[in-house]
């Protein structure tokens, strides 16, 4: 718990004599805001793999559950316990503060507005699970560790009118933000996602790509994730090793890298409404103008579980020995092959669109 203080104020520079001086009629209204403000985060629960939640992750809690033992010949069925996650005692609520800025302004009576708003929020104290050994026995512990800050804005712009019984409004909007993650004291990954100090929050996470291997000289001489990979498979770039420096192979703890933001950018919206004589429309169009997104394994993955057949997308979009050369370089697809799946089905930016 804790005391989470806010404020605001507005100037409607519009209704100062100074602004009144300068006789701009076509100005109907303006004004300046600002505010801060801090926000808790009690929500620290968590649930675990099994959709169960877990109320008081501070305590060293027994979970129950079942097992089966042999009693001489049968087999018995016994209650058991034990310690799923690891308690971190002293752990308390997130804490966010957020400022802001906006203006608002109305021109031409009032017809024509525009409003905008710019924003910076940073939340601290973030609870994250993050990594520790196996060998410990537990679950990764919720902990108090870092930071995130978001910057974004707000933008809309309105007309509205009236002729005669006739009156229609029309206005559109956009707004984005971006959040950066700050020093989290370790590196939390969520599947084909991490967070990390200088990552975007949920940002993708995998190998970049040097196209597919088209000979078997450049599968020879080029470093591979392991040793099932042939020509027609995706080629990973080779980024760094324990020295810091490129060693020759592909791996997961040296290779992977940021590969973009997976949450939306350049939300907009156009709204619409007229009324005519007791008689009203309204319409409402929304999109995001851009996001990084994974093409599922589902979608690509031919023979799953050894008995599928193989998607249609593939048709005539990956590589083959039946193709020309000319045809294997423009291959958007690797070839179809189920020795090498974990290879050209993990997460890189060649299957990140």
């Amino acid at each position: 718990m804790g005391k989470f203080p806010s404020f605001s104020a507005g100037w409607v520079m519009s209704e100062e004599k100074f602004m009144q001086d300068l006789n701009w009629n076509w100005l109907s209204y303006l004004k300046l805001r600002g505010s801060w403000g801090t926000l808790g985060n009690e929500r620290i629960t968590r649930i675990d793999d099994n959709n169960k939640q877990n109320y008081y992750p501070y305590q060293s809690a027994l979970n129950f559950g079942s097992g089966l033992f042999y009693n001489g010949n049968s087999v018995s069925s016994l209650l058991t316990a034990a310690q799923q996650y690891y308690a971190v005692r002293n752990i308390s609520w997130e804490t966010t503060e957020t400022w802001d800025i906006g203006l608002d302004a109305n021109f031409l009576d009032s017809r024509l507005h525009f409003n905008f708003d710019f924003y910076k929020k940073k939340t601290k104290d973030i609870l994250l699970a993050l990594e520790i050994p196996k060998f410990i026995g537990y679950d990764n512990p919720f902990v108090n560790t870092g930071n995130m800050e978001t910057t974004g804005y707000d933008i809309e712009l309105g007309w509205r009118d009236q002729v005669g019984d006739f009156s229609y409004s029309v206005s559109a909007n956009l707004s984005d933000f971006v959040s950066k993650m700050g020093d989290l004291g370790g590196t939390e990954f969520l599947g084909e996602k991490v967070k990390m100090k200088g990552s975007e929050f949920n940002e993708w996470y995998g190998y970049l790509s040097d196209g597919l291997f088209l000979t078997q000289e450049d599968v020879d001489n080029s470093p591979k994730l392991n040793n099932n990979v042939k020509v027609g498979d995706i080629k990973y770039k080779d980024i760094s090793g324990p020295d810091g420096v490129p060693d020759g192979k592909i791996s997961s703890e040296y290779d992977r890298v940021c590969l973009g933001g997976s949450l939306p950018r350049y939300t907009f919206g156009v709204n619409f409404a007229a009324s005519y004589k007791g008689f009203d429309l309204a319409m409402m169009f929304q999109g995001v103008g851009s996001q990084n997104v994974r093409i599922n394994s589902n979608m690509i993955e031919g023979l799953r579980n050894n008995w599928c057949g193989f998607p249609s997308i593939l048709e005539g979009n990956y590589w083959s020995v039946n193709n020309t050369d000319a045809e294997n370089a423009k291959a958007i697809y690797p070839r179809l092959t189920r020795n090498n799946i974990d290879s050209n089905m993990a997460m890189s930016d060649f299957l990140d669109v």
